[in-house]
């Protein structure tokens, strides 16, 4: 990411990060000085990645501008931005914070809330923010001593947790819950996740182990925003590119993942990972791994 800096001593202003690379995720540990720094319109590339970059503020206070919104944040605090618009972020003296830059492909939350959402603070002690923070310091302290498989999994960890926040910040009733088919939804979702090895899974199938027509099973996903097919592809992604980059299954071939997850054919697979992903899955699993 690009960022223009402004400091009231730029020849003395000095900072430090690093990075830790787990699942495809990205930690980041910052520390500065006084600064500001402006993510602006012109350095925003169309070939980048769209990535969200969640922080947790530690020391220090920051504030974080993006659209007509903004959030100051103390330590214990989270925020997060849109990579892919404009920001602003201010800065004080002894900052310090543990940011997760995420792709936003991975995160199960329609944009249009995440948009909303952007640039709004999460307060320290409220809802899931302290358990997020205890697991991003206790990840950034002893990530370094984990296997790789146990590092992997606490990446996912931190993502299912977070997107879950996002989830609860968006509101209890999720657009599903509304009219009669929140039960039957919940039901199918489950149906689903669980029959995802079946390359026969289809809404049909899916109509039929719920005793209800087609026709209403694709009104109830209709009435979330959903489609059935479309719910199915995505969980079968998301399902590969987990093992893909998880260590212990590096000797699984890219192919045999995908039949796994529901998947008929290699061709198939690799021709629908890539539209999600923008590289086909070896290539990503190559590059996540190194």
């Amino acid at each position: 990411m690009r960022f223009s800096v402004e400091a009231d001593e730029p020849r003395r202003f000095h900072g430090s990060f690093r990075v830790r690379r787990a699942a495809g995720i990205e930690f980041i540990g910052m520390t500065t000085e006084r600064h500001v720094s402006h993510r602006r319109a012109d350095s925003i590339h169309a070939d980048e990645r769209p990535d969200y970059l969640v922080c947790l503020q530690l020391e220090g206070e920051g504030e974080f501008a993006q659209g007509a919104r903004s959030a100051t944040v103390r330590p214990g605090d989270i925020t997060f931005f849109d990579t892919t618009a404009p920001t602003t972020v201010a800065s004080s003296d002894g900052y310090r914070s543990l940011c997760v830059r995420i792709p936003q492909d991975l995160v199960e939350v329609p944009r249009a809330g995440m948009r909303e959402l952007a640039a709004t603070r999460f307060v320290a002690d409220d809802g899931l923010t302290p358990a997020i923070a205890t697991l991003l310091t206790t990840f950034d302290r002893v990530s370094d001593r984990m296997p790789a498989r146990v590092r992997s999994l606490a990446a996912h960890g931190a993502l299912d947790l977070i997107s879950t926040m996002f989830h609860g910040a968006l509101g209890v009733r999720e657009p599903w819950s509304r009219g009669l088919g929140e039960r039957e939804l919940d039901r199918m979702l489950w149906y689903v996740d669980r029959n995802l090895f079946d390359a026969d899974l289809s809404p049909a199938v899916i109509a039929a182990a719920h005793y209800m027509s087609l026709r209403r099973a694709h009104a109830i996903f209709h009435d979330a925003g959903l489609t059935i097919s479309g719910h199915i592809l995505r969980r079968r992604l998301e399902r590969c590119r987990r093992d893909l980059v998880d260590p212990a299954k590096a000797e699984q071939s890219a192919a045999a993942i995908g039949l796994r997850w529901g998947f008929r054919t290699p061709s198939q697979f690799g021709r629908a990972f890539k539209d999600a992903f923008g590289e086909p899955p070896a290539a990503y699993r190559a590059r996540v791994l190194g």
